[in-house]
């Protein structure tokens, strides 16, 4: 297994295909494998670049509280593309995953050439219930472990659409839950998602990213739906798009849009309208 020295622990990766780079950053215990269906079909076109960021997987996990943290998110990212030695790549974030990939935008621009933000700034309105929720989790790790933290999970507005799919569907996101270490699952949770910038504070950082951008949710996922409106509305070259029929787990529940949409927004960079297998239309917020 591929692994590449950042910051003081080690960023455990795999790369797919061959092609212009496409780096894809997980959300919040989901780790690298949550983007099979992903790699799947971009590995046809693009070199992907799939990891597990600090505290999941197999990627370190520091016992220090202080290694966590959004910086360290983004400089683990950085770190990961001067390993591979990547000057310029597409970068798609989802939810928690896209705090490193807009983090690489603003300090890097130029080493991203497109940006997709999926899914990305869930309880932005309502920091209290994001780190009463994150608390709730962190309690429940710590009485009954993993196990415990991941049947709790299941039930929130982030899993329980693509959990309750099937028998299947609930398998598989609590497998991808828990094999993540018990303490780096509580540090994020504690360090980076009870205690991230909500976005609605972040106006005049969003109207810094110079980069073209695909806002992208799930129609059903409504933790998101008014943090995509305000990334609409400040970064100059967003385009947005909502994939049909998903809630907030869009790249396992809907995988083909998912796919399309970037598909789209990848190829055909200048234009302010796009159309994908869904029919689906996407809006622009300005120049591109």
């Amino acid at each position: 297994m591929p692994f590449a020295p950042v910051n003081g622990i080690e960023i455990h990766y795999r790369e797919f295909g061959a092609g212009q780079p496409l780096v894809l950053a997980h959300g919040l215990a989901c780790g690298w494998r949550m983007w099979w269906p992903q790699i799947e079909r971009f590995r046809q076109r693009y070199r992907v670049i799939a990891y597990d960021l600090r505290g999941h997987g197999k990627s370190g996990a520091p016992d220090d509280a202080q290694a966590y943290s959004p910086a360290h998110l983004t400089q683990d990212l950085i770190g990961l593309l001067d390993h591979l030695r990547i000057e310029r790549a597409h970068v798609v974030g989802f939810s928690m995953g896209g705090g490193p990939a807009l983090g690489l935008a603003l300090a890097q621009p130029a080493r991203v050439d497109r940006l997709v933000l999926a899914d990305i700034g869930s309880g932005a309105d309502n920091p209290w219930a994001r780190r009463r929720l994150g608390e709730v989790w962190i309690g429940f790790a710590q009485s009954g472990g993993m196990t415990a933290m991941a049947d709790n999970m299941l039930l929130s507005e982030f899993f329980k659409t693509y959990a309750r799919r099937s028998k299947r569907t609930r398998r598989h996101i609590h497998a991808l839950i828990s094999q993540h270490p018990l303490h780096g699952m509580c540090h994020i949770l504690a360090a980076i998602v009870m205690r991230r910038k909500p976005l609605f504070r972040m106006r005049g950082t969003l109207g810094r990213v110079s980069v073209p951008t695909l806002v992208l949710t799930g129609e059903h996922d409504y933790v998101c739906h008014k943090s995509a409106r305000l990334l609409m509305s400040e970064i100059p070259r967003a385009v947005e798009a909502r994939v049909p029929g998903a809630g907030h787990l869009t790249p396992l529940e809907e995988p083909d849009g998912f796919h399309d949409a970037i598909e789209a927004f990848l190829s055909k960079s200048r234009s302010r309208k796009l159309r994908f297998r869904s029919k689906l239309l996407f809006g622009s917020s300005g120049g591109a």
